[in-house]
């Protein structure tokens, strides 16, 4: 039996099906490592409002707050690192003279690096900021 050109295996109509399933396999694959920085991306910030809130409920209630406190500073940084994070930089501020029912703000950012650093405008890491406002006891 003669084989004709349409028969052999990478010619004709199965060379446009095997572009075709590869880019559909090339959006899925986009598509899962997409999700699992997003999902990495929400674990990092949720990590970091923890460790911000522990060490904003700490200042809170410390007789002797001072801004930049060191105490605090080093809680926020020991909690992140027990998450495997590392924080960049952090601020604890407050209103003068500190009394009673005045805030205390406690700020933290975190560079996150993205598995596709192509999506983000730079290149290079996304900056995760947030802050925590407690009421001095």
């Amino acid at each position: 039996m003669m084989r004709t050109r349409d028969d052999r295996p990478w010619t004709g109509r199965r060379a446009g099906g095997i572009v075709v399933e590869a880019a559909m396999l090339l959006a899925l694959v986009v598509v899962l490592v997409l999700a699992i920085d997003a999902g990495r991306a929400w674990f990092t910030y949720g990590l970091l409002t923890h460790a911000v809130r522990e060490g904003a409920r700490r200042a809170a209630v410390k007789p002797s707050l001072q801004v930049d406190d060191r105490e605090i500073l080093d809680l926020i940084d020991a909690t992140l690192r027990d998450g495997g994070i590392h924080a960049s930089a952090r601020s604890v501020t407050f209103t003068s003279p500190l009394q009673t029912g005045r805030v205390v703000r406690i700020r933290a950012e975190v560079e996150f690096q993205p598995v596709l650093v192509m999506l983000s405008p730079s290149g290079a890491a996304l900056p995760l900021r947030t802050e925590i406002v407690a009421r001095y006891e």
